[in-house]
């Protein structure tokens, strides 16, 4: 009965690992997650979901890193929605929507971009912005 528990236990742990879409590579200041309604605080090495929501405070910044190499840097007073996440090239799945409310953001994209540029999009509160696999910054006041 044990090893059935162990059993279910590991496929309990790879479900949660199989949707983690990006980790946090590198923290000035402080920010938080909101995921689900809780506040997380960021450290280096924490990871992200998709539906999650960064926050920086002022003076702060966030590096992320996406599954599929996709750089993001979130800058002060940010507000960035991870709203859809999908890489399983083997299957041809892509999409990657990033919503940006407020703040600034430098992206530099990945394998998403370049498998299917049609699947990258960045909203802002005046545009959605598809992008062709390149470096950018963008800005919502």
């Amino acid at each position: 009965m044990r090893f059935f528990y162990f059993l279910i236990a590991i496929g309990m742990v790879s479900f949660v690992l199989a949707n983690e879409v990006a980790l946090v590579k590198k923290l000035n200041g402080s920010a938080y997650i909101l995921r689900e309604g809780k506040e997380i605080p960021v450290e280096i090495g924490t990871k992200l979901f998709e539906k999650d929501i960064v926050y920086t405070n002022p003076e702060s910044s966030v590096g992320l890193i996406f599954k599929d190499n996709t750089r993001i840097s979130v800058g002060p007073k940010s507000e960035v929605a991870i709203e859809k996440y999908i890489f399983v090239p083997s299957e041809n799945k892509e999409a990657f929507v990033t919503n940006l409310s407020k703040g600034s953001i430098e992206c530099i994209t990945g394998l998403i971009a370049k498998i299917n540029p049609d699947a990258f999009k960045l909203k802002a509160k005046t545009a959605t912005m598809g992008i062709r696999g390149t470096h950018f910054i963008v800005t919502a006041d």
